[in-house]
């Protein structure tokens, strides 16, 4: 009799256990992080303040790579609506932009060669590749440039009014590259490259 109840209560637990693994798998929420959506409609160029914001929990497919998570708030709240964005729409990179006004913007295209891939809000650092050819270099030209679009040939890039020109110096008569930066990546601090020495260096973290 005790044997039996032993097998009994050992049954039990094991049915408990897979119940239980069970519960957690099914559970439609795993795997859902918290977003960032408008609280009320925003117009156009509205600020992106504590109280125009509110975290969502959702599931996405493929990610939320290009949405604010929890942890971005302090940089989400600097920037302003791109275009009307109604109430509950979840905020997405390209929803938004600097807080120079729309105004005081211009869209410059610069051609770049071997484009990553990337998308309307992202930001890209834009790297000279000058001097000669027995003696190359790699420099920064501008870090942290908002892309408007990517076209064949390059980028077309949102800079202030008065970079403009440099822009379209830069886009007429140097070679730039670009280098895509992740969502919520630090600004870059990337130093120049004037020989493999350097490179090998710094690739290797010395």
């Amino acid at each position: 009799m005790r044997k039996r109840w032993l097998v009994a209560l050992a049954a039990l637990v094991a049915g408990g256990g897979v119940s239980a693994a069970l519960l957690v798998f099914a559970d439609p929420t795993r795997g859902a992080v918290d977003v960032y959506a408008a609280a009320r409609d925003l117009p156009a160029g509205a600020s992106m303040s504590t109280d125009a914001i509110q975290l969502k929990r959702v599931s996405i497919e493929g990610g939320a790579a290009q949405l604010f998570t929890v942890g971005e708030e302090s940089r989400l709240s600097v920037l302003r609506a791109a275009h009307d964005i109604p109430a509950g729409q979840l905020i997405q990179r390209g929803d938004v932009m600097s807080a120079t006004s729309v105004s005081d913007r211009r869209l410059v295209f610069v051609p770049v060669g071997q484009l990553p891939v990337m998308s309307a809000g992202a930001r890209v650092d834009l790297l000279l590749i000058a001097g000669t050819a027995d003696h190359p270099t790699v420099a920064p030209f501008a870090l942290g440039v908002e892309v408007q679009g990517a076209v064949s040939g390059g980028l077309v890039v949102a800079v202030p009014a008065k970079e403009a020109a440099a822009f379209v110096y830069a886009a007429a008569m140097m070679h730039l590259a670009a280098v895509v930066a992740e969502p919520g990546a630090a600004y870059a601090t990337e130093a120049p490259i004037s020989s493999p020495e350097d490179a090998i260096a710094v690739a290797s973290g010395r």
